[in-house]
């Protein structure tokens, strides 16, 4: 990888995962005295969970599309292998790439439903706040995706 890759790929990352996940920690945390310890509130908590999706959207998509690809290969490779060792570590490679996937597939609308319980608990309470937050970090993330997109022009 160029040194330019590498610098736009870790500045996207900052921007779209680390900035925003702080902002949200700053604005809906706890702590010191009179606190138990460390808190964030479910604003934040819904916050955080909004990043992951984007974070999903941006990496994980492009990941998983590497893995099926993959698995297509694997499969492909499997028809034609002779070598039983070979075929056996195929099979390996396939089962943990697809359970993989599956459990991908299925724990992404379990979080979306959560999140929207959470979204119809707090919204009514912290709409002001979530929105200055949430503004914030959409502009984080913008930066964020402008290095991703430099990144990307890197060959």
């Amino acid at each position: 990888m160029k040194a330019r890759k590498i610098v736009f790929t870790v500045l996207e990352i900052l921007f779209v995962a680390a900035v925003p996940a702080a902002l949200i920690i700053w604005n809906y945390s706890t702590w010191g005295e009179g606190t138990t310890g460390f808190k964030i509130s479910v604003t934040g908590i819904l916050l955080l969970i909004i990043v992951f999706f984007v974070l999903k959207a941006v990496f994980l998509t492009r990941y998983l599309k590497r893995m099926s690809d993959r698995a297509a290969q694997h499969e492909a490779d499997l028809k034609v292998e002779t070598d039983e060792e070979k075929k056996e570590n195929l099979r390996k490679a396939l089962r943990t790439e697809r359970s993989i996937e599956a459990l991908l597939s299925y724990v992404m609308p379990l979080l979306v439903v959560a999140g929207l319980y959470v979204l119809a608990l707090v919204l009514e309470s912290a709409a002001v706040r979530l929105s200055g937050t949430f503004g914030l970090c959409a502009a984080s993330m913008v930066v964020g995706f402008v290095f991703g997109f430099f990144a990307a022009r890197e060959v």
